[in-house]
């Protein structure tokens, strides 16, 4: 999966629609996110990014976007932020977010 840093960000969230997990090493509620998060990337590949993002590595990105829990997941379409989850959050609700925003 894309890891998105404090360089690469207008690259790879710029163009439609991206999905951005901020969370840190230490989180146990981040590693919990990781397996639904991965099964989302696999069912929504083509139709949208799964990018990663460490707060702790990337400081500076996660500042601008006012990531202030740990683990969050903003949804950019076309650079946006256009939803944000800041919460551990089940598979269900993540993928009612990304159904709002990923035509079929």
């Amino acid at each position: 999966m894309p890891v998105l840093t404090d360089k690469n960000f207008e690259k790879d969230a710029a163009a439609g629609i991206a999905v951005v997990k901020f969370y840190s090493l230490w989180s146990t509620d981040s590693r919990a996110l990781e397996e639904p998060y991965k099964q989302l990337s696999d069912e929504f590949r083509g139709k949208a990014k799964f990018i990663e993002s460490e707060i702790n590595s990337n400081p500076v990105i996660a500042k601008k976007f006012g990531v202030a829990s740990i683990p969050s997941i903003m949804i950019f379409t076309n650079g946006r932020p256009t939803a944000r989850i800041e919460k551990l959050c089940t598979k269900r609700e993540l993928r009612n977010q990304l159904e709002r925003f990923i035509k079929n």
